[in-house]
């Protein structure tokens, strides 16, 4: 069962102990937002650039770095502390973190997210997800793992081109390439081999995967919280209308929904795999037979958190109150459907690009906006977030003004 409330030395449950986020920049946000109103203290551990830092809706900043050793940092300040308090994993390094410190935390004192952490550590490397995924019947891409030059040969007769080459372990990638790549993408043996090189040199363990055909609002997730016997206490389907870079990138404007099928598939897909708790998992559904494929398995808080949290379903909360044994809706609580999360200026990169593409125009792209919007960071009651997020890249300004006007020139004329 999951941890009970930390207790006052005379007795009686402490209110709210704090929820400590670890990581996440914008996903960190939605999670604090949601505490906040809900009365708990949020002190957050993150990078010097999280929008978080400026927000209304936390105690306690901590500028612990990101990256490399950014999880000896969140111990050693941990340690310090020593005790009260929920931690709440918000990245994939905090996932790691959590699965591979437990007993040491929980003996510190601390409340720790539910899970199988055997399957966290599975689910954070891609060829395991993919295995997992494999043997309980849920489709996936080929991919095959470069471990050597010769797997590339391989690659390049089995998968074909164009392919792309994906990161074993996102967050190890994003130490080079930031957390808008998400792969690297090839048309030939040349471009693949240099793509192998380059990883290779900078330690980073890679997969090729074949591309799944189809459009990119064919993206779909499924949201659930399992418990201890593996029923889903909560679940919730959205989808991608857009992403930056298309194709291959981060979400830029997403809708909640329900799709029974993709909600089946996800629950199929944790269920046969034994995860406990919060767990997200996204598939594409394949242009060529309609199958949906899964892409990956992310068992922590999105990037679409504050999302589902506009939409009714706020995973901060419910995870706090299920983890500290307090009541929590029911499975069938009902949420808000048709409900947007737009990205404005990585959505407005990828409507160039795929204006570029030929798969959007200006006008189509301007009545996909029409009505109310949720933003992952704007806020008028939490202004602070983004106006503090602003004047922290106001430095580097001049040179993103730059390369916007650039590409504005080349589409001068096309059509916009």
């Amino acid at each position: 069962m999951p941890g009970a409330a930390r207790r006052r030395p005379g007795g009686g449950a402490l209110d709210n102990p704090p929820a400590i986020l670890l990581g996440g920049g914008p996903i960190a946000l939605a999670v604090a937002r949601g505490l906040s109103h809900a009365h708990v203290p949020v002190y957050a551990l993150g990078h010097e650039s999280d929008p978080i830092r400026w927000s209304r809706h936390r105690e306690l900043f901590v500028d612990t770095g990101a990256g490399a050793g950014s999880q000896e940092r969140w111990l050693d300040w941990l340690e310090r502390r020593a005790g009260e308090g929920v931690v709440l994993p918000c990245n994939d390094d905090a996932l790691e973190f959590v699965a591979r410190h437990r007993s040491r935390l929980e003996g510190l004192g601390y409340v720790l997210t539910e899970a199988d952490d055997d399957v966290v550590l599975a689910l954070l490397d891609k060829e395991r997800t993919y295995e997992l995924a494999r043997a309980v019947g849920v489709p996936t891409p080929r991919t095959l793992t470069l471990r050597a030059v010769q797997d590339v040969e391989a690659a390049a007769e089995s998968i074909g081109f164009p392919c792309a080459v994906k990161p074993l372990h996102a967050h190890q990638f994003a130490e080079h390439f930031g957390l808008a790549k998400k792969v690297l993408r090839t048309a030939d043996a040349g471009e693949l081999r240099r793509a192998f090189t380059d990883l290779e040199q900078l330690g980073v363990a890679a997969l090729v995967t074949e591309i799944v055909p189809g459009p990119d609002d064919q993206f779909v997730s499924f949201y659930g919280y399992l418990d201890e016997r593996g029923e889903t206490l909560i679940q919730l389907t959205k989808r991608k209308l857009r992403q930056n870079p298309p194709r291959f990138g981060i979400g830029s404007y997403h809708v909640t929904d329900w799709n029974p099928e993709v909600a089946e598939a996800g629950l199929r897909f944790f269920q046969g795999i034994g995860l406990r708790g919060l767990a997200c998992v996204e598939f594409k559904r394949d242009a060529r037979d309609g199958r949906l494929m899964l892409i990956e398995s992310n068992p922590r808080f999105t990037a679409a958190s504050e999302l589902l949290r506009a939409a009714g379903l706020d995973l901060a909360q419910f995870t706090y109150n299920r983890l500290l044994s307090r009541p929590v809706p029911p499975p069938d609580s009902p949420y808000r459907q048709g409900l947007h999360l737009w990205v404005p200026a990585a959505d407005a990169r990828a409507a160039l690009s795929y204006r570029n593409s030929g798969d959007l125009r200006l006008r189509a792209w301007l009545r996909s906006l029409a009505g109310p919007q949720r933003f992952p960071v704007a806020s008028l009651e939490d202004p602070g977030a983004l106006l503090g997020a602003i004047g922290h890249k106001l430095p580097r300004l001049p040179s993103k003004v730059s390369g916007l006007a650039r590409r504005a020139r080349a589409t001068r004329g096309t059509g916009w």
